[in-house]
């Protein structure tokens, strides 16, 4: 069962992730076979850590609750906030063979749908399937968020690989669910793989 963990950084929290750091590398190393990608999120000009994001693929909710629970960047108290989402992956990629190109950037685009908008969404879905086949080859990972049980889509889990932050954003003001209105609240971070998970730095 796939889920899109982001958490946040506590504000001035450096010291700590410094102090937390070596036992987090080796914490998430020892979930590497669940994990499709994971890093931290960044602010858009790429220069400030705000939290870390992963999607993995563990059993169930409380598999995940527990995950994060022995986090040791949560137990150190450098990180607070879980927000857990099901997702679903519309591309077959994980961090070992996603399309990417060296000296790109990345962008982590997390978004939510306006409530009761499933017939919005179904009315623009052909434009933006088309869409997504046009620009297919900026997508690191792509697929959409899902409610608790997995029936329906509720927003869209994205990572995609650019040159620059107006690429990124040319991309994202295009996108027909985008300019359809579909979404309540989006999150635009800078992303970068993290340490154990970059295949250009193995």
């Amino acid at each position: 069962m796939l889920f899109a963990v982001k958490i946040y950084d506590i504000e001035n929290s450096g010291p700590l992730r410094d102090q937390y750091r070596d036992a987090h590398l080796d914490y998430i190393a020892g979930f590497e076979d669940h994990t499709m990608f994971a890093g931290p999120i960044l602010t858009e000009d790429l220069q400030t850590e705000l939290g870390s994001h992963r999607l993995i693929d563990l059993p169930d909710r409380a598999a995940v609750d527990k995950h994060i629970e022995d986090e040791p960047y949560v137990i150190g108290g450098a990180q607070y906030g879980p927000e857990v989402h099901r997702w679903s992956a519309s591309v077959p990629y994980t961090w070992r063979d996603c399309p990417r190109i060296e000296d790109n950037v990345q962008y982590l685009i997390h978004a939510i749908d306006k409530p009761d908008s499933d017939a919005l969404r179904d009315e623009l879905r052909a434009e933006h399937d088309a869409y997504q086949t046009s620009v297919e080859s900026l997508y690191v990972t792509r697929g959409p968020l899902l409610s608790d049980d997995g029936e329906r889509q509720t927003g869209s889990l994205m990572i995609i690989d650019v040159p620059d932050l107006a690429a990124a954003k040319d991309f994202w003001e295009n996108e027909p669910f985008v300019k359809g209105g579909l979404f309540e609240r989006v999150e635009f971070y800078g992303w970068r793989f993290g340490r154990v998970f970059d295949k250009f730095k193995l």
